[in-house]
């Protein structure tokens, strides 16, 4: 159980780490000082980028839903 709460505090604290850099990525993108700047970071930085941000996202999610399921205390003993 122990184990549990702490791969879930460390679950969290990855989410709300994503979701900073998320908004720092957008926040790069938008001070670009013209349009044609702001739109090669769209294309180049902020798409791909954000693209493995929010898989990690969804797969962190996905994790700690299995992690608390009524098999999750199995899956986790057989790691």
């Amino acid at each position: 159980m122990l184990l549990q709460f702490s791969l879930t505090l460390g679950g969290l604290l990855m989410c709300a780490g994503d979701i900073v850099a998320l908004a720092g990525l957008l926040t790069w993108q938008q001070r670009a000082p013209d349009p044609g700047t702001r739109r090669w970071r769209l294309l180049a930085g902020v798409m791909p980028l954000s693209t493995v941000l929010l898989l990690l996202l969804l797969g962190l999610l996905f994790s700690l839903m299995v992690l608390w399921s009524p098999e999750g205390a199995t899956i986790l003993a057989d790691l």
